[in-house]
Order: structure tokens, then C-alpha cells, then sequence
């Protein structure tokens, strides 16, 4: 199982926000109020008395992302921006540059980084392809997809092999 949620900020702040995402994802998903939630040492937060459940979050200047999943997930949602030409060269190879748009690369890294635990720090060192339009992951073990929510871009990777088509818009 894997389930997607977002919604638009309104005017909120992004890390309230996006708790309160998780928090309906969660009760629609197990009919259950959200329980506790701690971080590894690596920031990546998980719930230690549901470790069968995952999850990541993510927020933007516009939306919140949340992936709820019963295997090792990772989500990243971007609003619109340029990124500069240093920016570009450090986390992209060329090779991923004739393949996927800057801000696609990197949701896509930094969903990927959140599904393993890592840190920005890999995000120059782990490098995604692509072959008859299916994105291939650093591990070919996980599989990855880019969405458009709105005006953001977004990504969810995840330790499976299922991926939902589209992103459900949270009716809170």
C-alpha cells in the first residue's frame, strides 16, 4: 500500500502544516489518531510503536506532501524556482541533465535520499537514468516518479514496486 496526499498551504506555515497532513492521512488510512513520532539521527522521522507503517513529508511555499506506505518511502515537493548554474553543476551529472529538468532531479534525489535515511550530503553521488520513459533509481531496487502538483513538482520513491498514478488532494 501506498498513498499520496497533498494539500495547499493557505496561507499556513509549512511544518504544522504538513503534520496535519499526515495526521488525516493517517486517520483515513487507519481509522486511528496519529501516534508518536520520533527522528533517527539522520532526521528521518518514523513512528516506533507502528514500525510497519512509513512515511515522509515535505513542504513547499504553496503545498504540502505527505507518502503514507507499508515499506520505505521518501517524498519531496518543490514550488517553481530557478536554480543557479553552480547549483546545477554540483548535484547533476551531464548525463541526467539530457534526461530530466534540474528541479525534476531534484525532487527526485531528495525523495530518494529521504527513502534510505541519508543526508543532503549524497545528493551528488547518487545518480538516477532513464530507459523507455520508467526512471531508473541509484539502487534499481526502489522505484521513483515525478508528479505536478499545481505550479510544484514532486517525487515519491519507495522500496516496492507499486506507485499510484496520480496524488490525492487532502479533504481537511
Amino acid at each position: 500500500m501506498l498513498k499520496i496526499f497533498h494539500a495547499p498551504l493557505r496561507g499556513q506555515n509549512g511544518s504544522p502544516a504538513v503534520y496535519s497532513l499526515l495526521e488525516y492521512a493517517f486517520k483515513k488510512e487507519y481509522g486511528e489518531s496519529l501516534p508518536d513520532i520520533v527522528k533517527t539521527a539522520n532526521g528521518k522521522p518514523f513512528f516506533p510503536d507502528r514500525p510497519e507503517v512509513h512515511f515522509s513529508l515535505s513542504h513547499a511555499k504553496t503545498h504540502v506532501l505527505c507518502a503514507l506506505s507499508d515499506c520505505p518511502v521518501g517524498a519531496d515537493i518543490e514550488s517553481p524556482r530557478l536554480i543557479s548554474e553552480r547549483a546545477i553543476q554540483y548535484f547533476c551529472s551531464p548525463n541526467e541533465l539530457t534526461l530530466f529538468d534540474p528541479l525534476d532531479l531534484w525532487v527526485l534525489k531528495e525523495s530518494y535520499i529521504k527513502l534510505i535515511g541519508g543526508t543532503l550530503a549524497l545528493v551528488k553521488t547518487i545518480h538516477f537514468s532513464c530507459e523507455s520513459g520508467n526512471i531508473i533509481t541509484p539502487d534499481k531496487s526502489s522505484i521513483s516518479k515525478l508528479y505536478r502538483i499545481g505550479e510544484c513538482r514532486a517525487a515519491v520513491s519507495v522500496k516496492g514496486n507499486l506507485m499510484p498514478e496520480s496524488v490525492e488532494l487532502a479533504q481537511q
